[in-house]
C-alpha cells in the first residue's frame, strides 16, 4: 500500500511541476450578442475594423471585424476589403442555405480578457478560442459548434456521421 502512494504522490507532483511551467496566455471572449446580427443583417461594414473570413470568398462559413486597434495573429482567417455590396452578396447566399436546428447564423462580440471590445463576428459556428499572447495581439481560432465539429461538417456527413 506504500508503494501505491509513494508511486501516485510522485507522479501528482510532477504533474503540478508540469502544469505550473506551461505558459497561460490571457483568453478573451466569443460571446453571443443579438445586436450584431442584426447589425451584419442590414449590410453594416464597421468603419475602423479590418474584415477576415473563413471558407469561400463566395459564401464564408464565418467573417469577423476586428478594430484596428488590434491586429490578428493567424494562419487559417484571410482578410478581406470588404464592401457592404459584397456583404450583401454574401447575406443573399447565406439566407438559401438551412442546415437544421442549432445551425443558424448568429452574431456576437470579441472581447479582450479584460473585457474590451475587439471586434465581432457572425457564424453558424458559436464557441471558440480567443487569446491575447500579447498586448493587442489577437489570435481567433476556428470556430465549432457545441459539439465540437462545424455546422458546415454535420451538413456536410448528414445526421450522425452520413449513417442516416
Amino acid at each position: 500500500m506504500r508503494q501505491f502512494w509513494v508511486h501516485h504522490g510522485g507522479i501528482a507532483l510532477a504533474l503540478v511541476f508540469m502544469l505550473g511551467c506551461v505558459s497561460h496566455q490571457p483568453g478573451g471572449l466569443w460571446e453571443i450578442d443579438m445586436g450584431v446580427r442584426q447589425l451584419v443583417e442590414t449590410g453594416t461594414v464597421l468603419p475602423d475594423h479590418r474584415y477576415y473570413y473563413l471558407g469561400s470568398i463566395t459564401a464564408p462559413d464565418t467573417i469577423i471585424a476586428i478594430s484596428d486597434q488590434y491586429t490578428l495573429r493567424s494562419r487559417v482567417w484571410a482578410e478581406i476589403e470588404l464592401s457592404e455590396s459584397r456583404l450583401n452578396g454574401w447575406l443573399q447566399w447565406w439566407r438559401t442555405e438551412h442546415y437544421g436546428p442549432g445551425c443558424e447564423f448568429r452574431g456576437g462580440l470579441i472581447l479582450t480578457p479584460d473585457g474590451r471590445q475587439a471586434g465581432i463576428w457572425y457564424s453558424r459556428n458559436i464557441v471558440n478560442i480567443v487569446r491575447m499572447p500579447e498586448p493587442g495581439v489577437l489570435e481567433i481560432y476556428q470556430p465549432r459548434t457545441i459539439t465540437g465539429s462545424t455546422c458546415e461538417q454535420e451538413h456536410d456527413n448528414g445526421l450522425w456521421g452520413g449513417w442516416f
